[in-house]
Parts: C-alpha cells; sequence; structure tokens
C-alpha cells in the first residue's frame, strides 16, 4: 500500500488505488508481488543496505517492459523522446533507475519497517551520512519527502477538487490498515520474522511470473517488438542488472556487521506517532492541492524540472552502485 502511496498515486498514474477495480486488483497485486518478492531475496540472501535494495528496485522497475510496454512505447502520447536498441531511453532511465528502485521500493519499504515492526535494519543499512541525519532530523527529511510527493501529483491531476480527494482519502484508507496492523500486534515482529522464507520465495517467484505473462499478453500485446528490436535490448538489461544484484547482495554479506549502524544511537531512528502520521499525510494532502491550484500555469517548468532531476538522480545512483559492487569485481579477477 506503501509503495502504491509513493508510485502511483504521485505520478498520476492511479489516483485512487483503493477506491477502484483497476487499483485494488490490478495495481496494488502488482507491486505486493514485487515489494515481498524483492524484500525477501535481500533479506534471505544479503544484508538490506541501501545498494542491495536499490539494485532489488532496478528490476523491479523493469516490469514497465513486458507488463506495461512503456519501456518500448512511452508513457507519452507522441511516444518516446529517443530511442536506441528500441528502447525509450530517458522513460527507462526515469522508471528503472529513479522512480522504482527509491519511490517503489527502498523507502515504502524503510516506511514499512518504522511504521509496521519493531525492528530498523534498513536504517542501519543506509549510507553513514543519511543515517546519522535521519535520526537527528526525522521531521525535515520526511516533511521534505511528503512535500516532494505532492509536488509531483498536481501536474497529471484532472482538477483541485480530485487532488484533495485523492491525498486525504488514500491517506485515511492507509491510516485504517496500519490501525488494524498495529491493535492486532504487528509491531511485535520484525521485518525479517514477517517476510516469507525460501518456500515462499519460490512460491512468490511463480505467482510473479504468471501475472508477468497474463498481464503481459492482455495488456497491448501488439506492443510488445519483434526481438531485435527492441526485445534484446531489454533481455540485455535484464541480465545487467540481474548480474549487478548477485554481486551486491555478496558485498552486503562480506559487510562487519559491526559497521552496520555506526554512528547511529540505539534505538528506532522515528518513533512511531499517531501525530506524526496524520501530520506527514496532512502535509502531502495540502502541497498537491495548493500546487494543483497555484501552479498548473507552470506546469511545463515542473515537467522539464523534476524529469531532469530524475534522470540524473538515476544516473548517479547506477554509478554509485557500480561502484558498491566493484570491489567483488576486482576478486573475481
Amino acid at each position: 500500500m506503501i509503495s502504491v502511496m509513493f508510485v502511483e498515486v504521485p505520478a498520476g498514474s492511479t489516483m485512487f488505488p483503493f477506491f477502484t477495480i483497476w487499483g485494488m486488483f490490478v495495481v496494488l497485486p502488482l507491486y505486493l508481488l514485487h515489494s515481498v518478492f524483492f524484500a525477501a531475496v535481500v533479506f534471505r540472501f544479503g544484508r538490506p543496505n541501501f545498494w542491495t535494495l536499490y539494485a532489488a528496485g532496478t528490476l523491479y522497475g523493469m516490469y514497465e517492459a513486458y507488463i506495461t510496454k512503456v519501456l518500448w512505447i512511452s508513457f507519452r502520447p507522441e511516444g518516446p523522446f529517443v530511442t536506441l536498441g528500441g528502447i525509450a531511453i530517458f522513460e527507462t532511465i526515469l522508471l528503472v533507475l529513479f522512480l522504482h528502485p527509491l519511490l517503489a521500493f527502498v523507502l515504502p519499504m524503510l516506511f514499512t519497517e518504522i511504521l509496521c515492526t519493531n525492528s530498523f535494519e534498513i536504517v542501519q543499512g543506509l549510507p553513514a551520512r543519511a543515517r546519522i541525519s535521519l535520526q537527528k532530523h526525522p521531521a525535515r527529511w520526511v516533511g521534505l519527502l511528503m512535500a516532494f510527493l505532492g509536488l509531483m501529483q498536481f501536474i497529471n491531476s484532472p482538477s483541485v477538487t480530485q487532488s484533495f480527494i485523492s491525498g486525504a482519502g488514500n491517506s485515511l484508507v492507509l491510516g485504517m490498515a496500519l490501525l488494524w496492523w498495529r491493535k492486532s500486534g504487528g509491531p511485535a515482529y520484525s521485518l525479517r520474522e514477517l517476510l516469507p522464507g525460501l518456500k515462499g520465495i519460490r512460491i512468490l517467484g511463480i505467482a510473479l511470473l504468471c501475472w508477468y505473462v497474463f498481464w503481459g499478453i492482455a495488456i497491448k500485446p501488439a506492443a510488445i517488438p519483434g526481438i531485435l528490436h527492441g526485445q534484446l535490448t531489454i533481455w540485455l538489461i535484464y541480465a545487467g542488472l540481474i548480474f549487478v544484484f548477485h554481486l551486491s547482495l555478496r558485498r552486503s554479506r562480506s559487510e562487519p556487521l559491526e559497521n552496520l549502524g555506526a554512528g547511529v544511537a540505539p534505538g528506532p531512528p522515528i518513533q512511531f506517532s499517531w501525530r506524526g502520521f496524520i501530520m506527514a499525510c496532512a502535509l502531502a494532502t495540502i502541497v498537491t492541492t495548493i500546487s494543483r491550484l497555484l501552479l498548473i500555469p507552470f506546469a511545463m517548468v515542473q515537467v522539464v524540472l523534476m524529469f531532469t532531476f530524475y534522470v540524473v538522480t538515476g544516473i548517479g545512483l547506477l554509478a554509485a552502485l557500480l561502484t558498491y559492487i566493484m570491489p567483488n569485481l576486482s576478486c573475481r579477477k
């Protein structure tokens, strides 16, 4: 649910995921299967530091090829900005290297652990400066994230009213789910205890594969290009990302446990409170509503600035990920 709230709602792709048949029976299962499967793999075969989660998130984002076909045909009615090897280059960078790794996976898993469990392994696995700053200034960083998510949506929202209802309504549903979870004793468990084991990973993997096959046929099957006109490029990207993910898991296992969480005071980085949760949801709702009301004349400026930010940040994160796995490459040589 948090993954959907961090991506589909701000992007305007599915503004009411918890109120529509499409949202509940297509979008939510899609994010559920990917999130739980990749989180379980990271916790089972590596350690949940930022780079292993980010590497898994890049594979997560590849569903935009065979399921949505966006990596081939783009999300723009006009088609891709630039194509290379049969794929939409900028759309692929945005979705595979930024949007899904960060907003659909790393950040939702971080918040899920904080809101729903008694553990904080993901925070301990953040880069040192990030985890220290998060613990010292949690309200500042959560506020910036909520404002950013709110700002994302207005360009694709059809009206001010729908912006407000989307923010408030989805927040209410998420709050009710969180209330049920906490009342039922969910926070007594760690995230590691809640994730499926090896058998569960296999079952989820099969379910995910079936999901790909079904929706690959059901959604615009004619948009799947020929092997030499786009599919081969996607296969090569998959191979590269799987290899990088494998090396990131190996690297994470080799890191000394005492280095994880260095510089972080004992205890959870963010203390859960209903006041904080309500304020965060209210901030995102207010920002998206006011943005839709006042900034719509500057929509094109927002598109250019945010699109550029997504692409540049995605390329930078990929470069940093490759730097992270370099010791493993050296060892293999």
